[in-house]
């Protein structure tokens, strides 16, 4: 199954560890977001190589329509937006000035090298948090450790700052998570995106262009700008939170 990593990740140790093993082993009993195939899907859409941003959440939305196995990101067809994703969005707005996106796919920013990883990478179904396995965190703690001294790491809440600790050379940033509970513990207002982008200049690389395209928006309830109300999901489509920030 490493294989599904992606070109340039397989060379992972945790890949023959007993750590994968038992994770496997786990998978294979429950049901989990997001699905097997999409599982690595933000390895396979950023070469390490290529790679010059890491922003780290916590773990996947606990809606099987909303996984896309890249975090934050949901499918451009979805007409309602996670909370978590609408406050992304919110900051996004608020610091670099562009207006909202037709939709929430953000792999337009994998596509520059912007890997949006889950330190946890699973839940099962509608249970967020279920899955903070301990065996996960050996596989995050690699895919910094590799990646240390080539790129900007942004840590958004207390479930990915603790890997810090394995950041010797690279820029870093912290914030609190963009969920509802988190997002006013630091990430709204913390200038996220040109942050990183300072921080890449200084490194003496190119910045990110984080401009989504913001042609006729394809779903309902667009999200709104500070001091609107945030769109009301359905409860097939809303994010239950757990993380703290």
């Amino acid at each position: 199954m490493f294989n599904e990593a992606g070109k340039g990740w397989c060379s992972l140790a945790y890949w023959q560890s007993g750590e994968w093993q038992v994770i496997m082993e786990r998978l294979h009993a429950t049901e989990y977001n997001p699905p097997r195939a999409m599982l690595f899907a933000a390895l396979r859409a950023v070469h390490p190589d290529a790679c010059r941003v890491v922003i780290l959440g916590q773990d996947p939305y606990p809606d099987r329509d909303c996984c896309t196995g890249i975090a934050f990101s949901i499918p451009p067809s979805l007409r309602r937006y996670p909370p978590t994703l609408v406050n992304l969005l919110r900051e996004y707005q608020a610091d670099l000035g562009y207006p909202a996106p037709k939709n929430g796919d953000l792999t337009k920013w994998c596509e520059q090298g912007v890997l949006l990883w889950n330190v946890y990478p699973t839940c099962v179904i509608g249970r967020p948090g279920s899955q903070h396995w301990e065996e996960w965190e050996y596989l995050t703690k690699e895919i910094v450790e590799k990646l240390d001294g080539q790129v900007v790491f942004a840590f958004l809440g207390g479930a990915a700052y603790k890997f810090h600790e394995y950041v010797h050379v690279s820029k870093f940033v912290k914030t609190s998570h963009p969920s509802p509970r988190g997002v006013k513990l630091g990430f709204d207002g913390s200038k996220l995106f040109s942050t990183i982008n300072k921080h890449l200049i200084e490194m003496g690389k190119e910045p990110v262009d984080w401009e989504l395209d913001h042609g006729q928006p394809q779903h309902t309830n667009n999200q709104p700008t500070r001091g609107q109300k945030e769109p009301v999901l359905s409860q097939h489509n809303s994010e239950r939170v757990s993380e703290m920030a």
